[in-house]
């Protein structure tokens, strides 16, 4: 963007681009923590909303006994939500019949486990397409002895059918 002259520095980026972008990381939400609760109501989360509520509370609660209190909670929530439009858009422009395919590794903040290939594929089959399956590829947070959790992860191929 700067090559072509649409931006002119970092501060031009985030008003062209950030605001725009999925909600998954800590630094994206930090002025949405207070919002985490109305971010939940949003209809589009109705397939996942009670697993994801809960977990949300467990983060919430979890963030207070760390250092840096990191507004997991938060993330999970606003993450979501932007995923369940992404299911909406994307059934609206394929065709019947289609197959899409994310990679995707689950995750577990604070040690709290968030089934990332489920609850996508729930958002996506609520969104109107027929199935989903999820195709393991690897096993994530084996390899090195001083994680700081031990939730076993993993990484792979969420496919789904239109």
């Amino acid at each position: 963007m700067s090559f072509f002259g649409e931006i002119q520095g970092w501060g031009d980026l985030q008003d062209a681009v950030r605001k725009y972008l999925i909600r998954s990381c800590t630094q994206h939400v930090t002025k949405l923590i207070g919002e985490t609760y109305r971010i939940l109501d949003d209809p589009l989360l109705d397939p996942i909303r009670e697993e994801l509520a809960a977990t949300c509370k467990r983060l919430e609660g979890e963030r207070e006994k760390h250092g840096g209190k990191k507004p997991y909670h938060t993330m999970i929530a606003a993450y979501f939500s932007d995923m369940a439009k992404v299911w909406v858009a994307l059934r609206r422009v394929t065709c019947k019949g289609s197959l899409v395919c994310f990679v995707v590794g689950d995750s577990a903040p604070y040690g709290i486990y968030v089934p990332v290939d489920k609850w996508l594929g729930e958002l996506a089959v609520a969104s109107g397409f027929r199935s989903y399956r999820f195709e393991k590829t690897r096993d994530r947070n084996v390899k090195w002895k001083n994680r700081k959790h031990r939730v076993p992860l993993h990484e792979g191929r969420l496919w789904i059918e239109g």
